[in-house]
């Protein structure tokens, strides 16, 4: 692996159980823990923190679908996608409360963003408590401890993959309890590559699942490689995801519900007597 693909063991060795258990790649953020609850609140926050600096008033309902309509503008625009500089979307809002349509205001909000009119230092300060605010721990999702201790039981492989810090994603497995459920936290971009790299760990007759809340980023590329899927539709969908075009193995409601689609399947391929 790549220095970039870094690793890190959490769990304590389990007993072999006699038969290859599977390895299970879990997406970390909004299919175990709920990341987007925490941009939400943030994202909120941040619209508040624009009103009051621009002295404007923005929409009185579906205040988190006026921000979204404006982060999702620049993270289809920007390289880094939905890790675009906060400073971007406080200045694109500001120009939005004053009136002007999602995509100008991005636009205008790149190319230079003093034309907001915010004095810049209050801008590196909201981008700052933004910033804060993000870190914040998130909540774990339902289903996933009794998801997880299921697939414990039969001795799977729980290996958790991200595309961004594994020190943060580390943080929050410990922070909910989970270490002695994964066994590895993987970081890497979420490629074909990348996932037929991950095949190459697993033994002869290993079965191999990615579990993900997004067709896109977690679904798409593991289906190119070869793996087999279960999407679970996390509770904010960027636009871009209903634009997918793909098709997981299966589909759940939950984590928990997942993992018993996977336990089945394993049951289903079993060698019988």
């Amino acid at each position: 692996m790549s220095p970039r693909q870094q690793t890190a063991s959490l769990a304590a060795p389990r007993l072999d159980t006699g038969r290859a258990a599977p390895l299970v790649l879990i997406d970390a953020d909004n299919t175990l823990w709920d990341t987007d609850g925490v941009f939400a609140e943030a994202q909120l926050g941040l619209l508040d923190a624009v009103e009051h600096a621009a002295n404007l008033a923005g929409p009185n309902a579906d205040r988190l679908e006026f921000v979204r309509e404006f982060d999702q503008e620049l993270a289809q625009r920007h390289h880094l996608g939905l890790r675009y500089p906060t400073r971007l979307l406080i200045d694109a809002l500001t120009l939005g409360l004053r009136g002007v349509g999602s995509q100008e205001a991005v636009r205008r909000a790149w190319s230079n963003g003093a034309e907001s009119g915010l004095d810049r230092a209050l801008v590196a300060k909201m981008e700052s408590d933004f910033v804060a605010n993000i870190a914040k721990q998130p909540k774990l999702l339902v289903g996933v401890v009794k998801g997880l201790r299921d697939l414990a039981s039969i001795g799977a492989t729980s290996v958790v993959f991200t595309e961004g810090s594994r020190k943060r994603v580390m943080r929050t497995i410990e922070s909910h309890q989970l270490s002695g459920f994964v066994d590895r936290v993987f970081e890497a971009p979420k490629t074909v590559r990348m996932f037929e790299r991950v095949k190459k760990l697993a033994t002869v007759n290993q079965s191999i699942y990615v579990i993900g809340d997004q067709l896109t980023r977690d679904i798409r590329p593991a289906n190119e490689a070869g793996v087999q899927t279960i999407y679970i539709p996390g509770g904010f969908q960027p636009k871009w995801e209903f634009e997918a075009g793909t098709l997981p193995t299966f589909q759940a409601p939950s984590f928990d519900a997942a993992v018993t689609f996977l336990l089945h399947s394993e049951d289903d391929a079993r060698p019988t007597n």
